[in-house]
C-alpha cells in the first residue's frame, strides 16, 4: 500500500467509524478527520489532497461530491453510507462520486479503492501534461450556460472503423459500444456539436430502449461517465462538456472517416 498519503475523513462526530480509521493508519494512511463541511472545503483549497471519504446523510454527501469536484478535478472521492438500492448509488456517483461503499467495508477495501482512484489520478495527469506540450497556449474559458470550464477547441480527434474508434489527437483509441459509438456520431453531427438531454431521451424513447424519459435520461449520464472512466484508462480525456441543465456538447474539432453511418440510435444498447 501507498505509504504517508494523506486522507480526508468526512464523519458525523469525532467517533464515527473508528474501525475504518484505525486500519487505514496502520496501512500507512494519515487520516484528517473532520465534522464539518466548511473545514473540509478550506483544506482541499489550500492543501494538496487526493483522498476523500464522505459519510453521513446521503443528501450532504450529494452536496460534498458536487462542491469537492468542482474544486478539483482529479479527487479521489468515496461515499461510505447505507445506500437503499441502486438508485441511492447511482445518484451518488452522479453527483460526483468515484465510488460508493456500505458502511460495513472494512478499512482494507476503503484502501484497495484508494489504489484503483490514485491509478486514475496518475492517468489525469500525465493526459494533462500531453495536452499541455501540445497546444501550450490553451486557455480555459468559462462556458455563459453551464457550470464546467469549456476549453477551445482541439483539433486532431477522429472517429475511425466506420465510427466505431476514437482516436486522440496524441494517437490513443478507443473502441466505442453501440450505444457509445450513437451518441458520438449524434454529438458531433449537430449544430455547434451540441446536443440537448431531451433530444437524447427522446431518441432512447423513439427505437424503445426506456420505459420513461426520466430511466433514459439516468441511463445517457451513466453511460457519459463511463465513456470517460473508460477514456481516463486510456490516457484520454474526453472534450465532452456538460452544459448546465441542458444538454452535452463536444468542444474539440473531429474528422470522420469515410463509411460512418446512422445505422444504430443515438443512445442505443
Amino acid at each position: 500500500m501507498n505509504k504517508s498519503l494523506d486522507v480526508l475523513f468526512l464523519a458525523g462526530d469525532d467517533t464515527a467509524h473508528p474501525q475504518q480509521i484505525a486500519d487505514l493508519s496502520h496501512l500507512g494512511f494519515q487520516v484528517h478527520r473532520y465534522t464539518e463541511l466548511a473545514d473540509l472545503y478550506t483544506h482541499v483549497s489550500q492543501h494538496a489532497v487526493s483522498l476523500i471519504v464522505l459519510t453521513g446523510s446521503l443528501p450532504k454527501i450529494h452536496i460534498a461530491a458536487a462542491q469537492l469536484r468542482a474544486m478539483r478535478h482529479t479527487l479521489g472521492i468515496i461515499a461510505l453510507a447505507g445506500f437503499a438500492d441502486s438508485e441511492a448509488r447511482v445518484r451518488t456517483l452522479l453527483c460526483g462520486a468515484d465510488a460508493c461503499l456500505d458502511t460495513s467495508a472494512s478499512g482494507l477495501e476503503l484502501a484497495a479503492v484508494f489504489q484503483s482512484l490514485l491509478r486514475r489520478v496518475a492517468d489525469v495527469v500525465s493526459v494533462k501534461v500531453a495536452e499541455t506540450v501540445a497546444v501550450p497556449n490553451m486557455v480555459p474559458i468559462e462556458s455563459s450556460v453551464g457550470t464546467e470550464p469549456i476549453e477551445p477547441a482541439i483539433a486532431g480527434w477522429r472517429l475511425a472503423s466506420k465510427g466505431w474508434t476514437l482516436i486522440a489527437p496524441a494517437g490513443q483509441e478507443l473502441a466505442l459500444t453501440t450505444a457509445e459509438r450513437g451518441f458520438l456520431l449524434r454529438l458531433v453531427r449537430a449544430p455547434d456539436k451540441k446536443v440537448s438531454r431531451d433530444t437524447l431521451i427522446a431518441d432512447g424513447m423513439q427505437s424503445g430502449e426506456a420505459s420513461d424519459g426520466e430511466r433514459r435520461g439516468r441511463f445517457v449520464d451513466v453511460m457519459i461517465s463511463r465513456m470517460r472512466r473508460k477514456a481516463a484508462a486510456h490516457q484520454m480525456r474526453l472534450p465532452i462538456k456538460a452544459v448546465h441543465g441542458w444538454g452535452y456538447m463536444f468542444t474539440a474539432d473531429v474528422v470522420e472517416d469515410a463509411g460512418a453511418s446512422d445505422d444504430g440510435s443515438a443512445t442505443g444498447g
